[in-house]
């Protein structure tokens, strides 16, 4: 593709103005003048574009693209170019990144002298997850006068993946000790003094139970020794997401759906440092074949775990609690902590109140449920019109109808939890670590 440069679009428009001027009156001696201005002027921009069209750039092209992508998250990448043969090039760049992709730093301009190579850093942010590429790249550079822009397509194929943004997995893992866990909103609960699984002896401290003394070996040294307790292991989590059409609610750039995923990924790494074992199974989805990812534990449950869930999607179906309990129930067969995540409405208790009793007679559970962002809004000024009014009301049956779902379910014998996706992550890791120091788990 040929482009006209800015310098031949101001000689040009510069050339034009003039021709305004020399149709007065006064300048009809200058018409000859400007018209062979004009003939000179193209002749020039000709003998550009011949050369333009002469030359044979060879281009080398490689990126440095992270195979695996967080979603909602900037990422940085970098593009190498060189030029192997020619003349020194005034170049612009444009990498081809798909529409779901939100970059900056492209396009970028300069310089480039044969034999030469320049590496060119931008950043991107994935609305999406998902299996994608970034095809090729668009190269223009400058004719030798500078009046055209020659563009071509240099191919470059880089596939990456986008995945649930696991970064809160790695800033967990960063936060070392209880006190720094509350920096992402992890409320703690001490551990039990009995009930949990022993780990070792020790000096007694103070502050230690009674409780926890062991009389025969302090009998044996003649000093006060302690029982030591850590957290039970090898227990299970299974999550029970919810892949319908309630989940597709936006919540600023991203979906509830994505929200749970980023709050499952983080609350099954916990899981799997505590020993216990993690297990999903989705409900909802669009293509009607349900994803099972078997009960494990370690790392590689959780790399099972992101290529199970990083392509899936949430989409217009209907949840069918009672069927997916019932499947679950005959995958777990022993006592596991059932995290359903989802997005209720009240009308869906008829078919949900069955199927958390079938959960309840084997397994615990929590029930994550988002609630939209409008409801959580309110406002002390009185209405100003009609439709302020009718909003407000409407705002106000919405949060009365989650209040009393809340106590229903909890009457059930379900923790019910009913929050906003944002504090989602947190929440959910706060409620498994209260459940395993207080035994429940």
């Amino acid at each position: 593709m040929i482009i006209p440069s800015r310098r031949l679009l101001l000689w040009l428009g510069l050339w034009l103005g003039i021709g305004l001027l020399v149709q007065l009156p006064g300048a009809v001696g200058l018409r000859n003048l400007w018209a062979w201005t004009g003939i000179g002027l193209a002749l020039i921009a000709a003998v550009d574009l011949a050369d333009l069209f002469r030359q044979r750039p060879r281009f080398m092209l490689h990126r440095r693209v992270p195979e695996q992508w967080p979603v909602d998250s900037p990422v940085q990448l970098q593009t190498v170019l060189g030029l192997e043969a020619g003349r020194p090039l005034a170049i612009k760049v444009h990498e081809l990144y798909p529409t779901m992709l939100r970059a900056s730093g492209m396009p970028q301009s300069f310089e480039l002298t044969p034999g030469d190579q320049v590496q060119l850093s931008w950043s991107a942010r994935a609305l999406r997850r998902g299996e994608f590429s970034i095809q090729g790249c668009h190269i223009a550079w400058l004719a030798p006068l500078g009046l055209w822009w020659r563009r071509q397509t240099e191919a470059c194929e880089d596939r990456f993946r986008v995945y649930p943004n696991f970064n809160l997995v790695v800033q967990y893992g960063l936060l070392a000790g209880d006190r720094r866990l509350q920096e992402m909103g992890i409320h703690l609960r001490p551990r039990r003094g009995s009930g949990s699984d022993f780990h070792q002896l020790r000096d007694f401290r103070d502050g230690d139970s009674l409780r926890q003394v062991d009389w025969h070996a302090t009998a044996r040294l003649r000093k006060l020794i302690a029982k030591d307790y850590q957290e039970e292991r090898d227990q299970r989590v299974v999550f029970l997401l919810d892949c319908s059409r309630r989940m597709r609610a936006m919540d600023g750039m991203l979906s509830h759906f994505d929200q749970c995923l980023n709050a499952l990924l983080l609350l099954a790494h916990v899981a799997l440092k505590q020993g216990d074992e993690i297990a999903l199974q989705t409900l909802g989805s669009t293509d009607l074949r349900e994803r099972l990812l078997p009960a494990g534990r370690g790392q590689r449950q959780f790399g099972a775990l992101l290529e199970t869930v990083f392509d899936l999607q949430a989409g217009p179906t209907y949840p069918d609690f009672l069927v997916a309990a019932t499947r679950l129930m005959k995958q777990h067969t022993r006592r596991s902590l059932v995290v359903i995540l989802t997005n209720l409405r009240d009308e869906d208790h008829d078919e949900l109140d069955p199927a958390l009793a079938l959960l309840r007679a084997r397994h615990l559970v929590v029930l994550a449920d988002l609630s939209e962002q409008i409801g959580a809004e309110d406002s002390a000024c009185p209405a100003a019109d009609l439709d302020a009014a009718l909003l407000a009301a409407g705002k106000a049956l919405y949060r009365n109808q989650r209040t009393a779902a809340t106590r229903h379910l909890r009457q059930l014998g379900v923790i019910h939890l009913d929050l906003p996706p944002a504090a989602l992550p947190a929440a959910l890791v706060s409620q498994y670590r209260s459940l395993k120091a207080g035994g429940m788990l």
